[in-house]
């Protein structure tokens, strides 16, 4: 590479002095107004996977660009998600994908030959020249003759007549307080932690921390904030894991899509929970791992 440049103070000593340069990418600018420097994650993802010239060779038509990645990437301007993504390690581009969506609490979803990201934000955003507003539009209200039954050895309960599986993680050992590592912008891109932390979660079961996470994808502390405290809220509150099966006339369903849980042994009336996972057995059956989604109401 070369670099030009007039005038530039060279200093009084014959030695060249140290030059450091800040390089702005070509989605630079597009993250909002409040990061003119930064790039919308959309974008930085489309770049990725279908660049023809340095790209991971994703096929473009195999992209949600103009559907759920624009509308990601316009919850993530709402919420202050600005990216700088500097690939300074060798790894899977899937692996950059992943870390991507897992700092804008997000979750990649394959629907049939589209690969689409979808975030897990339920509370309606404006901020930073953008407006975005969520999906919460439950596909289905599923009772007890929608459950399928659990043949012998399926269930992880012990009481495998329960058509519905619950799973509720011990809420004195989630984590309440969290930091998060990103390259400050205005200190030379050296590493810099922020932290969040939940007081009320603290003083009722003590600190439960973990290990920095590492988010060199943000320059700024306003995103790598942000980022941090929506990792928290769902290692803190996303506690309810549900599990039960369905038949093959509910194929439709994908991962993020919502559906009303209403179950007469766990005393559930119209639950709203967010698809997980989805595996289908040769016999079409399909079993649905669900997350609560908390606050939320039909």
């Amino acid at each position: 590479a070369y670099v030009t440049g007039t005038p530039i103070q060279l200093g009084a000593s014959p030695a060249l002095p140290n030059i450091s340069f800040e390089i702005a990418g070509m989605m630079a600018g597009t993250a909002g107004p409040n990061f003119p420097h930064d790039a919308r994650p959309d974008d930085i993802v489309a770049d990725l996977l279908t660049n023809a010239r340095y790209g991971a060779g994703f096929p473009a038509a195999n992209l949600d660009t103009a559907g759920s990645l624009a509308d990601w990437g316009n919850y993530c301007q709402a919420a202050q998600l600005a990216m700088s993504l500097l690939l300074d390690k060798q790894q899977p581009a899937a692996r950059w994908l992943e870390e991507v969506a897992l700092l804008t609490s997000a979750a990649i979803v394959w629907s049939g030959n589209l690969l689409k990201i979808i975030p897990y934000g339920d509370t309606a955003l404006s901020a930073n020249g953008m407006s975005w507003s969520p999906n919460l539009t439950w596909q289905y209200s599923l009772g007890d003759g929608d459950f399928l039954r659990w043949a012998g050895g399926d269930s992880t309960s012990d009481n495998s007549t329960d058509p519905v599986l619950l799973t509720r993680s011990d809420p004195a050992q989630a984590t309440n307080w969290l930091s998060l590592e990103y390259m400050d912008n205005v200190n030379s891109y050296n590493p810099q932690l922020v932290a969040v932390f939940d007081q009320g979660l603290i003083d009722q079961y003590g600190l439960r921390s973990e290990p920095p996470v590492q988010a060199h994808e943000f320059t700024n502390p306003t995103s790598a904030t942000v980022s941090a405290q929506l990792l928290l809220q769902r290692k803190a509150y996303v506690r309810n894991t549900y599990k039960f099966k369905l038949g093959w006339r509910y194929a439709l369903l994908e991962p993020m899509d919502i559906v009303l849980l209403s179950d007469s042994t766990l005393g559930l009336v119209n639950k709203p929970v967010r698809i997980t996972a989805i595996e289908e057995d040769d016999n079409g059956e399909l079993t649905i791992t669900a997350e609560e989604i908390p606050e939320l109401t039909p």
